[in-house]
């Protein structure tokens, strides 16, 4: 077996176990994937009663960190996955926000699994404009502390040739953009697919703003 099989069944492994690990079973969550042909490119937990992802995860490679695409200009839609978690949460009574839900509300549109990690082609950065994908963060954290995380996953990645990213949002603040519930902190994870062990961990938090009136 040569080394290529080899970290391909281990990569396999490691998937399942950090499936199990977190699943997604609390009420209101419904899980979700994003995909381009065929190959998943971040998947997902989605939390209706605050309206953003409780669990983003996905597999980031050295040759996807280290690639070097444009961002794509666009809006958040409801329909990266092809609609199906659209088409889910209308069979249980949800919707999800608008892309214009956070227009001057004084927050960014923050991604959680960014364009930046899947920009090797422009149809797979477009896949992470997806409003099942952000949470409301200050200009402050988007563009200065979460980035510094963004930034230290695509270098542990170039590192480690194949790391598992999870992220997970679960703690709030009292402030709403509309009906989403702001965050007060993001987690990160990062994992060595190939040996299983945890090589970044970070919790970033933020403080809550209002747009002056």
């Amino acid at each position: 077996m040569n080394f290529y099989n080899v970290r391909i069944i281990s990569a396999f492994l490691f998937i399942f176990h950090i499936t199990l690990a977190f699943a997604c079973d609390l009420p209101g969550h419904f899980d979700f994937c994003v995909s381009n042909n065929d190959e998943i490119l971040y998947s997902g937990c989605y939390d209706t009663v605050n309206c953003g992802p409780h669990i983003i995860t996905y597999i980031l490679t050295k040759e996807r960190a280290e690639a070097r695409g444009r961002r794509p200009s666009s809006i958040f839609t409801q329909d990266r996955d092809g609609g199906i978690l659209m088409e889910l949460l209308a069979e249980n009574g949800y919707s999800l926000p608008h892309h214009n839900n956070y227009t001057n509300s004084g927050y960014d549109r923050g991604h959680m699994a960014p364009n930046a990690d899947f920009n090797d082609t422009y149809e797979n950065a477009l896949a992470t404009f997806f409003i099942a994908n952000i949470w409301p963060q200050t200009p402050y954290v988007n563009r200065v502390e979460w980035l510094k995380t963004e930034n230290e996953t695509r270098r542990l990645a170039s590192l480690y040739f194949s790391v598992k990213v999870i992220i997970i949002v679960d703690e709030f603040s009292e402030e709403k953009v509309g009906i989403i519930q702001v965050p007060s902190c993001f987690k990160k994870s990062v994992y060595d697919l190939e040996s299983e062990e945890l090589i970044y961990e970070i919790t970033v938090y933020q403080l809550t703003t209002r747009p002056s009136d």
